[in-house]
C-alpha cells in the first residue's frame, strides 16, 4: 500500500489509517470546542460577582455585565475563529 501524508502534515498514514486519523482529529476539534464553551460559560458567571470598580476598569457597565452574564454558553459569536 502507498503511503500517503496527512493534510495536517504531521505524520505518513495509509489508507485505513487516513480515516482513523481524520476521526481522531475531529474528535480533537470537538473538545477543544466543548472546554471553550465551558470556560466561556465560567467566564460569564464570574461577572456576576466583579465590583463595579473592575467592571469599569474592562470598559463595561453593571447592566451590561449583567446582560452578558445571562446569555447561554453556546451562543458564541467569536467562537468559529
Amino acid at each position: 500500500m502507498r503511503a500517503a501524508t496527512c493534510n495536517d502534515s504531521c505524520c505518513a498514514v495509509t489508507g485505513n489509517e487516513r480515516e482513523s486519523h481524520s476521526y481522531l482529529s475531529r474528535l480533537g476539534i470537538g473538545l477543544a470546542r466543548v472546554r471553550h464553551l465551558m470556560q466561556l460559560r465560567r467566564e460569564r458567571s464570574q461577572l456576576q460577582t466583579l465590583p463595579d470598580e473592575l467592571l469599569r476598569d474592562v470598559g463595561l457597565t453593571r447592566e451590561q455585565a449583567r446582560r452578558e452574564s445571562r446569555r447561554h454558553f453556546w451562543d458564541d459569536i467569536g467562537g468559529r475563529r
